[in-house]
């Protein structure tokens, strides 16, 4: 019997999992921020002849400052992500070469950002490269779907935001805007605790120890 060639992915499990927790804790700042907004342009709209323009200018500078911050941590975190990714598929395809990768390398990235097949080919990858670590080959079940459903729901959400934010300049766009933003939250709180739930998993499943054949000389 000879050790599995596999590289270890825990220490990069754990920086993805600091950099998606960051994410989450941006997040949520933003959720008060978005209802310091929301509450002041409706207090414009109700009283148009008497608001305080300062308050309500620094209350959209700061919304316009954490949505900077929610994308930068994103990004962040969906770059440790997609290198962790690419440790665990090399991983899984050492540990269990008979388990298909439906989809190739180039798709680990791409699959994510490229219309339409974003829907769905990231969740085959993470099925796949899953089955794969898990020693008996079990398939995820139930908590990759629902951290995927999550996912895509919050990103519909995120792109509804962007819609208001660009596609109108009045104060009502602005206002649902932070509505829709605060709606939106706890899809991305639950996306974002199940995807490094999913990653640690994924982790762990592909320390435990298997049987593997002797390779030949």
């Amino acid at each position: 019997m000879h050790p599995v060639p596999v590289r270890p992915a825990r220490g990069l499990a754990v920086v993805t999992t600091v950099a998606i927790a960051l994410n989450l804790l941006v997040e949520a700042a933003a959720v008060f921020v978005s209802l310091d907004l929301y509450q002041k342009i409706g207090e414009v709209i109700a009283s148009p002849l008497d608001f305080d323009v300062a308050a309500v200018t620094e209350s959209a500078e700061l919304y316009d400052f954490t949505g900077i911050l929610q994308g930068g941590t994103l990004l962040l975190a969906g770059i440790f992500y997609w290198v962790w990714l690419f440790r665990v598929r090399t991983n899984a395809q050492a540990l269990a070469p008979h388990v298909k990768q439906r989809l190739g390398g180039f798709w680990l990235v791409f699959g994510w950002i490229v219309p339409i097949v974003s829907f769905w080919f990231p969740k085959q990858i993470v099925d796949d490269i899953w089955t794969a670590s898990h020693p008996q080959q079990h398939k995820p079940g139930g908590l990759v779907t629902t951290w995927w459903v999550t996912w895509v729901l919050a990103v519909f959400g995120s792109n509804l935001v962007a819609r208001f934010l660009i596609g109108g300049s009045e104060l009502p766009d602005l206002r649902n805007a932070a509505l829709v933003e605060m709606l939106v939250f706890p899809l991305i709180l639950v996306s974002g605790v199940l995807a490094i739930v999913v990653v640690n998993r994924i982790t762990s499943l592909q320390r435990l120890p298997r049987p593997v054949a002797p390779y030949l000389n």
